[in-house]
């Protein structure tokens, strides 16, 4: 399986900004919904499907997804370790414990003995993760390493919050040990963030019925009519993806059009969508675009 490679990502905060713009045309009842910014419709769910035709949703153990790549990361205690962090200006001062051949582990679809990678695998992956060019004329000391164990962490998965086996890098000025996901890449499945693959936390018990978040139609300019958004699935043998339509316009008010003022703030709903069969082991996208 083709290597993913891991970056670390720097969390930003969402701003609500506000923006005077004029609306975009309303698209007419049965359309896909355009993405954010967008008038037209966003392209046909087939392509965002196809990434998925080879997975092995028959396979046993499943392939596991991590939605946020293999490390999780609970932040430092100085600024100087978390900008060496994201340079991938790191130190070694332990010894690198041997590695088992396989660990057991509980996955949905029941316990399973998975390959693992070595210590140093999981420390070169760490070092791979910093860009030297994300804090430019920053020049902090190593972060240094002064203990590496095999353990657990917990990931968050598209079949919800897993406890995997992982590598923990302890650092005096980190928070918690760096944790890296132990199992081997054969074990995984790659995710990109473009794939849009989303925790399937909201499948009831019968398997068919889902409730996902998802953009929540917006308020209309003064002279629009008010739209309402319904979700739909369209379903393959691997893969099921969920995307919204437009099912009704309430009539436009008389009172003008024109500009109004909006925020960028993205605001959700919940929508519930029946599936033609149980979701299984198939893997749940969002076809919306975004949230």
């Amino acid at each position: 399986m083709k290597r993913t490679p891991v970056r670390l990502a720097a969390r930003l905060l969402a701003v609500p900004l506000l923006l005077l713009t004029a609306c975009a045309p309303v698209p007419e009842p049965g359309v896909a919904v355009p993405g954010a910014g967008a008038a037209a419709a966003p392209g046909d769910v087939t392509e965002l499907l196809a990434r998925f035709a080879g997975f092995p949703a028959d396979r046993v153990p499943r392939p596991i997804l991590l939605l946020h790549g293999r490390l999780v990361d609970h932040g430092y205690t100085t600024g100087d370790a978390k900008i060496a962090m994201s340079q991938g200006r790191l130190e070694l001062r332990a010894a690198l414990p041997q590695s088992p051949a396989t660990v057991r582990v509980a996955l949905p679809d029941g316990p399973a003995d998975l390959p693992v990678i070595s210590a140093r695998q999981a420390y070169d992956l760490i070092v791979a993760g910093g860009d030297p060019a994300s804090a430019p004329d920053a020049s902090p000391p190593p972060l240094v390493y002064t203990k590496v164990a095999l353990g657990e962490a917990v990931f968050a998965t598209d079949r919800g919050p897993r406890t995997l086996p992982a590598w923990l890098f302890t650092s005096p000025q980190g928070l918690r040990p760096l944790a890296v996901a132990a199992p081997a890449e054969s074990a995984l499945w790659p995710v990109r963030y473009e794939d849009g693959v989303m925790d399937s936390s909201g499948l009831a018990a019968d398997g068919v019925t889902l409730t996902v978040t998802l953009r929540a139609a917006p308020e209309p300019c003064p002279g629009q009519p008010k739209r309402e958004y319904a979700a739909e699935a369209v379903e393959t043998a691997t893969a099921v993806a969920v995307r919204l339509r437009v099912v009704a316009d309430a009539p436009a008010s008389p009172d003008g059009g024109g500009d109004c003022a909006r925020d960028l703030m993205l605001r959700t709903a919940e929508y519930t969508v029946r599936l033609e069969r149980p979701l299984g082991n198939r893997v749940l996208v969002n076809a919306t675009g975004g949230l």
